[in-house]
């Protein structure tokens, strides 16, 4: 509570911070702030290139599913990386100045944050040239936003402790966030993973899925990112619906249309949400909460580390 109010006093040191992190992202370049618009577009131009044309991936509204879930995974990512910088790059101020530490990583969260509502406006126009209504359902995306930023926090208040003590933290976040995003339902909708099998397992890696299969997939849906990402669907795409859904179309025969909605019944039944979502909140919680008691307790080397 104490650090709280020492950021609220300081909270000018924050803001400043903020604006100049949002100007040094793209300085000197032509299209400045544009970028934070265009980076995400031209990832999704590749990947529509590669899943749609070359894969021929048939998910009604494809684009439009694979948009919404990157959209919270970009935010995370972005902060999560950055922050294994922040106390680095500051550490002139560190040394010159006292203000509660805190602040660093936070004012990484608070840019990306700032980020994720530019690129938010991008994604609303794409909707209204892909005919995609807007409900009160919307607002769910506000909670959404919230378990993911906490849990970013947590995450970045402990790399950003570490990455002062150890170079190595930054190159290896690159990789496990690269992997990550494939763990997480952003190509993908969750149903797959939870309808997955493997069968005549032939090597020892496939072995060993198909023995704890289950147990992974409870800790896949426990993920507060696979939380966030389907939410931000159910909210914008699907109405506040369960967002355990199969997309059933036309082109169906009723036989394949009565399979597909038996088999979500089924895993809705096997997967209750509730219980899920409340188990990634209290990650995401003791995530900030263990990541801010690494931080305070590694504040107070830095200086000298630096």
């Amino acid at each position: 509570m104490s650090e709280l109010l020492e950021v609220v006093r300081y909270r000018e040191v924050l803001w400043n911070l903020v604006r100049r992190n949002l100007k040094v992202r793209y300085k000197n370049s032509i299209l400045g702030f544009a970028w934070s618009l265009l980076n995400p577009l031209m990832q999704i131009g590749v990947w529509y290139f590669v899943f749609k044309i070359l894969f021929g991936r048939d998910e009604p509204n494809f684009m439009a599913l694979l948009v919404t879930g990157f959209l919270p995974w970009l935010f995370f990512s972005q902060t999560v990386l950055d922050s294994t910088a922040c106390v680095t790059q500051e550490m002139a101020l560190v040394k010159k100045a006292y203000f509660p530490r805190t602040i660093l990583p936070l004012s990484v969260l608070l840019s990306n944050l700032i980020h994720l509502a530019f690129a938010f406006i991008v994604l609303l126009a794409l909707y209204a040239v892909w005919g995609v209504d807007v409900t009160i359902y919307y607002l769910w995306v506000i909670p959404a936003t919230l378990l993911v930023a906490v849990f970013a926090y947590g995450l970045s208040a402990m790399l950003a402790a570490w990455s002062v003590f150890y170079a190595d933290v930054r190159f290896i976040i690159g990789n496990l966030i690269g992997l990550w995003f494939f763990l997480t339902p952003v190509l993908y909708p969750v149903y797959h993973v939870l309808k997955g099998s493997l069968k005549n397992p032939d090597n020892v890696v496939e072995i060993f899925l198909s023995a704890h299969l289950e147990p992974l997939k409870k800790v896949f849906m426990l993920d507060p990112l696979t939380i966030g990402v389907e939410s931000y669907r159910s909210a914008l795409l699907y109405g506040g619906e369960n967002f355990i859904k199969i997309q059933v179309t036309p082109a169906m025969t009723e036989l394949e249309q009565a399979n597909a909605l038996a088999l979500q019944e089924g895993l809705r039944a096997d997967y209750p949400l509730l219980p899920y979502i409340l188990g990634a909140v209290a990650i995401a919680v003791a995530t900030a909460i263990i990541g801010q008691w690494v931080f305070q307790r590694k504040a107070e080397s830095f200086a000298e580390q630096g």
